[in-house]
């Protein structure tokens, strides 16, 4: 008896669950959460903390915008990247347009992915098409693709539109970081 039922029960769950639409992934909002991850990371260079039983823990005001990433879906996840290989083929040949005002070296931070092999295949999407791209680690999160340094604004702007096209959330430019 108690299979049956608990088979229905776990049945009504999963059919609630798919009722439900996916929260939807707002740039505007995943920018502000950048900013503020941005500016918490800046002031709290040391990410960590000792709790009371000695425990390694995020800093509170780096732990909030990391929590609020997670929820908001401002990570990329594999299937965001699930066109790179056709976007890559599409845009060829591609050429960098250095226009517009000329702006001191700036790093584009395009987003966070989740898994290494996102890792790979974004800096080498950015890669084939003449950017210079790295990782780097970031706490609790995966690791942040930066593309640059790029020197005019028309640069910039054509380097944003290519990387939301190419399925991150929220690409902006790095306030703290140099390339």
């Amino acid at each position: 008896m108690r299979g049956p039922g608990l088979a229905l029960l776990l049945a009504g769950a999963l059919a609630a669950c798919a009722g439900q639409a996916p929260r939807p992934r707002d740039p505007e909002v995943c920018l502000k959460i950048f900013d503020d991850y941005d500016a918490a990371q800046w002031l709290y260079p040391q990410q960590y903390q000792l709790d009371d039983w000695g425990l390694s823990i995020l800093q509170p005001e780096v732990g909030r915008p990391v929590r609020l990433m997670r929820t908001n879906g401002c990570l990329t996840v594999p299937s965001d990247l699930d066109g790179l290989p056709e976007l890559a083929q599409r845009l060829q040949p591609y050429r960098i347009e250095n226009s517009g005002a000329a702006t001191k070296p700036k790093a584009i931070s395009v987003g966070i992915v989740t898994d290494w092999g996102d890792d790979s295949r974004a800096k080498q999407f950015f890669r084939s098409l003449g950017y210079r791209a790295r990782s780097i680690g970031e706490p609790a999160l995966g690791r942040r693709i930066l593309i640059g340094p790029f020197v005019t604004q028309g640069a910039v702007d054509q380097a944003l539109a290519v990387a939301r096209e190419a399925g991150f959330i929220a690409p902006h430019v790095a306030k703290h970081t140099r390339f």
